[in-house]
């Protein structure tokens, strides 16, 4: 049986939060990658967003067809997904809806942010465990 490294995991995950305020014209998806980057992060989630969006591009399926739509000025509802950094490139999903009626929902592909666009971040952080306490008799 060939012989294979092992090492007990004693740390403790954190979770924490990130918030980006976006200005007008600011690249959404460069934006969170930028941050990651910053901040030396190699997973994120998205917990949410507020604010509107500007020339973006969506894609989703209605019915059985695969369709792409581009958002002008819409306002964000509800958003999630989560990115992954891997040697320099950004892997995952933005999903959202927006507070069209009906919703406009679906997968962003590209654009930009309206001025104070506000996405919400989180973020796993691992620290040491404190050493158990003595017990006293």
């Amino acid at each position: 049986m060939p012989h294979i490294d092992a090492a007990l995991f004693s740390k403790k995950g954190l979770r924490r939060s990130l918030t980006l305020i976006l200005d007008e014209g600011d690249s959404i998806i460069d934006s969170i990658k930028a941050s990651m980057q910053e901040h030396g992060l190699n997973e994120v989630r998205i917990e949410g967003a507020e604010g509107a969006v500007q020339e973006t591009t969506i894609n989703y399926f209605e019915r059985s067809q695969f369709r792409s739509t581009v958002l002008n000025g819409n306002r964000i509802m509800v958003a999630s997904g989560n990115y992954k950094l891997s040697y320099g490139e950004l892997f995952g999903t933005f999903k959202l809806a927006t507070e069209d009626k009906p919703p406009i929902q679906g997968t962003l592909v590209k654009g930009k942010a309206a001025q104070g666009l506000t996405i919400n971040l989180s973020f796993i952080e691992y620290v040491d465990k404190p050493p158990k306490a003595a017990q006293v008799r």
